[in-house]
């Protein structure tokens, strides 16, 4: 079993409130959770209106798996996002 993880920096533009950045995160991260099956979570940055941190991870078979799903969920979030940075590791057990 192979243990993926990773944090996303995500560049905002025009949020005016942390309300209408927590419906952004909400519903980026379900988008995440049920596109790709993974588990998502607003990981840091929680007070800033220009920037959302959000942390995945999930488990799969074997390492190929793992750098395909982490690879489609980098391409999914820069075409819809601008991404800062995306970092990524992950673990066999």
């Amino acid at each position: 079993m192979v243990v993926g993880y990773g944090t996303v920096i995500i560049k905002l533009f025009g949020i005016t409130s942390l309300k209408e950045k927590r419906s952004i995160v909400k519903r980026l991260t379900n988008e995440l959770k049920k596109r790709f099956e993974v588990s998502a979570i607003e990981c840091g940055k929680q007070d800033s209106k220009d920037y959302v941190m959000i942390g995945v991870a999930f488990a799969t078979i074997n390492e190929s798996d793992c750098e395909t799903k982490i690879n489609n969920i980098e391409q999914h979030l820069e075409l819809l996002y601008t991404v800062e940075k995306f970092e990524y590791d992950f673990h066999h057990f």
